[in-house]
């Protein structure tokens, strides 16, 4: 069984690139003696890294000094562009009578996956509900205006590199719409149901599914909605019953 439905906003996955990458994700700033690194000797440390990349930064600010301690963090503000920047976590690995050894891993602030989503879709305005650390998995949902008209999207973190993220942004068919096209299709199919509830939305990738209950009087029955195409505006659809409702 399968139908299509027009998703809200153009079903187009946007994908790019965020941060920079390098050519290592840890470095050692020369102290002569075992003590912290000030912010602004890592900041320079941090700027010299990404410039000898490839990859010079707008700006790199760091917000407090990098203790002399394993284990020990602090946060850099790093900025490529208006539409790129990450947050750069750096800690302390080691420690020794020549300097201090860091290791550093990137996340995104609300404000800074905003920018980055922006970018990558072309939207007006991006309200997003949190900011992600930079793991492969980790997603938010954002609301996007394009060209007058609102819609969600999921942003994932597909890759890290480094200091660099592969960030997707993936449209959302909303749970309404689903609800709505699985009743229609039970209806035509002779297995009518009074109403159908599903647990979320779904993107508007393939592969994904969502869980629903068909309601008819005091039977419920449990569907499994998966999303098997993309083209264009239209999502494609398929549904099965589940074992459990």
């Amino acid at each position: 069984m399968r139908t299509t439905v027009a998703a809200c906003g153009a079903a187009v996955v946007a994908a790019g690139l965020i941060g920079a990458g390098l050519t290592g994700c840890s470095a050692k700033v020369e102290t002569k003696v075992a003590k912290s690194v000030s912010a602004a000797d890592l900041q320079t440390k941090l700027t010299e890294q990404l410039t000898e990349a490839g990859n010079a930064p707008q700006s790199v600010t760091c917000k407090d000094e990098l203790a002399a301690e394993v284990g020990k963090s602090t946060m850099c503000d790093v900025v490529f562009s208006d539409t790129n920047s990450v947050e750069a976590k750096v800690t302390t690995t080691e420690v020794d009578e020549s300097g201090v050894s860091f290791d550093l891993s990137p996340s995104l602030t609300k404000e800074q996956l905003e920018k980055g989503v922006s970018g990558l879709t072309g939207a007006q305005t991006v309200s997003c509900d949190s900011g992600m650390e930079g793991a492969v998995g980790e997603t938010a949902t954002c609301e996007v205006t394009i060209d007058g008209v609102v819609s969600k999207r999921v942003a994932a973190i597909d890759g890290v590199n480094g200091l660099q993220m592969d960030l997707s942004v993936v449209p959302v068919v909303p749970k309404e719409q689903i609800q709505e096209l699985l009743m229609q299709r039970l209806n035509a199919d002779g297995t009518p149901a009074e109403t159908v509830e599903c647990v979320s939305d779904a993107m508007a990738k393939p592969g994904t599914s969502v869980e629903c209950v068909a309601v008819t009087g005091n039977d419920k029955v449990g569907y499994d909605v998966s999303v098997t195409t993309i083209e264009g505006d239209n999502v494609g659809i398929d549904y099965s019953a589940s074992a459990t409702p």
